[in-house]
């Protein structure tokens, strides 16, 4: 199972971009669909698992650094992966099963931007862990009530496959959880049903320091699920950055995206003030004749997000200008003459005898309603190009 490369379930290579992946999930899904193909149920499972890593950017990264066993053990503080896990590795894979038998709970805390930035604040988490069952002291009931497990012949442990019919490997018995034995119904504690555990509400408050990265898992000992042995498993809580209506956030730098002005701002001045994360006004400005081309990226040098551990740094702010070209007939013949009059020389071009002479339209995508089933859903996305991708990553 770990071995699996899901990029070769795929067909595509590793630097695939998205779309590369979805054409080619796209065919495989249509080749190997169950009510087309009967017989290949289980690779259709294959492809469909490949897909939803390598179209999710953090489950791929996460696979592209740790493999699939990074994704079930939860690496880099990934807080789905039990439940990812429970979707296609019913039995044996990391199900939240697995969870309680080790002891480990995960839990998400979001945070703003605005929090992450200006950090000393305690934010509640709560969660549900289980605990040994006072009343039957998490035996499920008295002795003489104890049957032999049946599914594991009393030894705790079975063997386990994954849906991609792999090898089997051994696992704890899932029917006795591992005890060996199971307890009549009828003399069952009545607390815990015969499990031997109680659940138990549980709060804490986490201390935010500023600039802490997207994703960090933060451990808190003995504070998670707790053993047959006795003992406690940890906690972790998974600092999750929720989305900015400004910001984008990479490391320690922030991005402001498509702010959009006009032609006049971009050649004779521009100003903008908005409000930081910590709450101050700022101002930012351009000289008279300083041009800002379409998609211009200007750097306001140590106006990103503090970095983690070193508060008093800080790394820098980045911001992308659109400009807005103005509506057609936007002046008159007369002020156009002028306006060439200012602006560089336009290039003079020949028209040579007999050239034929046309007229252009505006170009308009087409509707949803009008594509064919050939067609991709991003071929007409009517975006504009980006500066670099910025996605959430740590610090």
């Amino acid at each position: 199972m770990d071995k699996l490369n899901l990029y070769e379930v795929l067909g595509v290579t590793k630097d695939a971009t998205s779309e590369e992946i979805k054409k080619n999930y796209r065919k495989l899904a249509k080749e190997f669909h169950p009510d087309k193909n009967p017989d290949s149920g289980e690779k259709f499972k294959e492809i469909s698992f490949a897909y939803e890593v390598l179209s999710d950017p953090e489950k791929r990264r996460i696979y592209d650094r740790y493999g699939v066993k990074g994704l079930q053990e939860g690496a880099d503080g990934y807080s789905d992966a039990s439940d990812f896990f429970a979707q296609w590795f019913p039995f044996g894979g990391a199900t939240s099963d697995r969870s309680r038998r080790d002891g480990k709970i995960m839990v998400k805390l979001e945070l703003t931007l605005e929090e992450i930035y200006v950090g000393g604040a305690q934010k509640p988490v709560e969660y549900k862990r289980q605990k040994l069952c006072d009343q039957c002291n998490g035996d499920g009931g008295p002795k003489e009530a104890r049957l032999e497990c049946e599914a594991c012949g009393g030894v705790g442990r079975t063997a386990a496959f994954t849906f991609m019919g792999l090898s089997a490997f051994d696992a704890v018995c899932p029917t006795c959880d591992g005890r060996g034995f199971t307890i009549k119904e009828k003399m069952r504690c009545k607390l815990c049903t015969g499990s031997g555990f109680v659940e138990q509400q549980m709060k804490r408050n986490v201390d935010v320091e500023r600039g802490v990265p997207h994703m960090l898992k933060l451990p808190f000992a003995n504070e998670g699920h707790q053993l047959r042995s006795g003992e406690f498993g940890d906690l972790y809580v998974i600092i999750v950055q929720a989305e900015h209506a400004v910001f984008q956030r990479r490391h320690a730098n922030l991005y402001m995206r498509d702010l959009q002005i006009n032609i006049t701002e971009a050649l004779c001045g521009y100003t903008h003030c908005f409000k930081h994360l910590d709450g101050r006004n700022v101002c930012m400005t351009t000289q008279p004749g300083e041009v800002l081309r379409h998609n211009h990226i200007k750097k306001m040098r140590s106006g990103g997000m503090p970095v983690f551990n070193k508060p008093t740094d800080h790394g820098d702010l980045y911001v992308q200008f659109k400009v807005i070209l103005p509506a057609n007939d936007f002046a008159t013949q007369p002020q156009l003459a002028m306006l060439e009059d200012l602006l560089p020389p336009r290039e003079r071009i020949v028209v040579p005898p007999g050239a034929e002479e046309v007229h252009m339209t505006d170009y308009k995508p087409q509707t949803r309603q009008a594509r064919t089933d050939t067609e991709d859903d991003d071929d007409y996305n009517g975006q504009s190009p980006h500066f670099e991708s910025v996605q959430c990553q740590t610090a």
